[in-house]
């Protein structure tokens, strides 16, 4: 018995090699492919974050970065790849060369880069464009503002 059992190792041995590399790709590579493509469409919520955090949807108001604030916002295609709006954009920081009410200027906004988390998307960056020419000079630069988006 103990002189069978070496063979017996040796043909297990072979056995499983052959096993083994006949797993592979016909070319005797591994091919590796990501998950399969739903064609289901997203149907969960999406927000956009503003400058706090604050989950938004179709926001009338929100504040973009620390120093300016969307205002009178209509959205159309909000929860697509791509949603716009009209709206206007008002200055807070204007300190001592504010008049009485903050200036502000008519803007076109778009909301893209849907990041999708769990259960919601959500919005990643916005472009601020001026609806009429180009932005004041006192305006700060709000031409692409990355969103907040949660973590995974």
């Amino acid at each position: 018995m103990t002189s069978r059992l070496p063979a017996l190792r040796a043909s297990l041995a072979a056995l499983l090699l052959t096993g083994v590399t006949g797993c592979g790709a016909a070319d005797g590579g591994v091919r590796v492919q990501g998950p399969a493509p739903s064609s289901i469409p997203w149907s969960g919520p999406v927000y956009a974050l503003d400058w706090e955090s604050q989950p938004l949807v179709r926001p009338e108001l929100m504040d973009l970065t620390n120093y300016s604030v969307l205002d009178h916002m209509t959205w159309h295609g909000w929860g697509s790849p791509r949603a716009t709006a009209t709206g206007w954009v008002i200055l807070l920081d204007c300190s001592a060369t504010c008049p009485a009410q903050p200036p502000s200027y008519r803007v076109t906004i778009a909301f893209a880069g849907l990041a999708k988390r769990q259960y919601a998307a959500y919005y990643s960056w916005a472009a601020v464009l001026p609806a009429h020419g180009p932005a004041p000079v006192w305006a700060e630069d709000v031409s692409r503002v990355p969103l907040h988006v949660p973590a995974r």
